[in-house]
């Protein structure tokens, strides 16, 4: 096994990332997964395929069935990095497995390792020849729950330089693991036995990086009360792959922030006009000012992504006072059409009511002007 120099640099481009293991969204910001898609750098596929999580192993094997690359190749061509958060090896088959260590080593990919490489609660990855490009192996403690503090061991690494990691809230579990000869221990916890929290090497052309805390339950407190981890699980898959980490981790918060509320405004805009359309109404040039806002948008992502965070958060800002606008502008719109349809119901009851007056006025005061008819009966004879 060769160990590499550097990680693999992926320049400017999005990073194509498949995410094995416990992709749920039920964990809401506990989930790395659901934190690293926000980010316009990185192109997640998600592959839930914890059967536990699932309800059935079946489920689960479907789901890497359709989206595990069909070959080797696909896999190394469409992909620049797997992650794998406490993945169950029942459902990968044997050339899955090969085929992960090998694109890793031969084929440059980047392996993010998040969680256990061995539990008590499904098969272990030991002996498999994924373990063999992870830079560190299973201790025999496995699972260890208590109070965990973060001590930055490398200060000079840039995952490590950018976030006060040592001021973070502490994990409530550690996977433990042994680092490897040749690793590189980026930061340790406060386990008495030093345990690692964050290892990485590269290794042949590509690299691999374990993060030894678990999702959802080690990093409880992690996402309630610290305002970077977002921002931690994106530089994570940054680290792991070779693109550069923003040093300016306060203005990168809040450009990913805007990103997110992007998509939260042009929601609101799009309900309103689907309420415009359901009753007729005409929205041409909301759609208009819709697309040339998503122009704007990608004008401002091929500028993130060419790591100018400040220019783009400007842009990003511009847009959004163009989306408040629109806001602005749709529900007018939306106002125009309950005009209409409080014009109509108006007229319908005005309608109603005069029609009922004048059966009323027809039945009880027009009856006057007609004289009473009298009966009258034949005598017998």
């Amino acid at each position: 096994m060769l160990l590499g120099v550097a990680a693999p640099c992926l320049g400017s481009r999005r990073v194509r990332t498949i995410c094995f293991g416990d992709v749920i969204d039920q964990y809401g910001g506990f989930n790395s997964f659901v934190v690293i898609r926000t980010d316009p750098a990185i192109d997640a596929t998600l592959v839930p395929s914890r059967p536990d999580f699932l309800g059935s192993r079946e489920r689960a094997y479907r789901n890497m069935r359709v989206y595990m690359p069909r070959s080797y190749d696909r896999l190394v061509r469409d992909y620049d990095l797997i992650v794998s958060s406490d993945a169950d090896r029942s459902v990968f088959r044997t050339d899955w497995i090969d085929w992960i260590a090998k694109s890793v080593e031969e084929g440059g990919l980047g392996l993010e390792w998040l969680g256990s490489i061995e539990a008590a609660n499904f098969p272990s990855w030991e002996g498999t020849v994924v373990t063999e490009v992870l830079p560190c192996e299973q201790a025999p403690d496995l699972n260890v729950f208590g109070s965990f503090k973060v001590i930055i061991k490398d200060h000079d690494d840039p995952l490590m330089r950018v976030l006060d990691w040592q001021k973070t809230p502490p994990l409530v579990n550690i996977n433990t693991q042994l680092p490897k000869q040749g690793s590189s221990v980026l930061a340790l916890t406060t386990h008495p036995k030093g345990y690692p929290l964050i290892t990485y090497w590269s290794i042949g052309r590509g690299s691999a990086l374990c993060f030894a805390s678990k999702f959802p339950v080690g990093v409880t407190y992690w996402c309630r009360d610290w305002n970077y981890f977002p921002e931690a699980m994106i530089f994570l898959s940054y680290r792991t792959v070779g693109r550069p980490i923003p040093e300016n981790a306060a203005l990168f918060s809040e450009l990913i922030s805007e990103f997110g509320e992007y998509d939260q405004r042009k929601s609101m805009v799009m309900s309103a006009i689907s309420f415009v359309e359901k009753f007729g109404g005409r929205a041409d040039k909301l759609y208009e000012q819709i697309a040339e806002m998503g122009r704007k948008k990608s004008a401002a992502e091929e500028v993130y992504l060419s790591g100018d965070y400040g220019s783009a958060l400007d842009q990003m800002r511009a847009i959004r006072n163009d989306q408040q606008e629109l806001i602005r502008d749709a529900m007018k719109t939306k106002d125009a059409a309950l005009l209409w349809v409080y014009a109509t119901e108006w007229c319908a009851l005005t309608a109603t009511t005069l029609l009922c007056a004048v059966v009323l006025w027809t039945l009880m005061v027009k009856r006057r002007l007609y004289r009473e008819v009298s009966t009258s009966r034949l005598r017998a004879s």
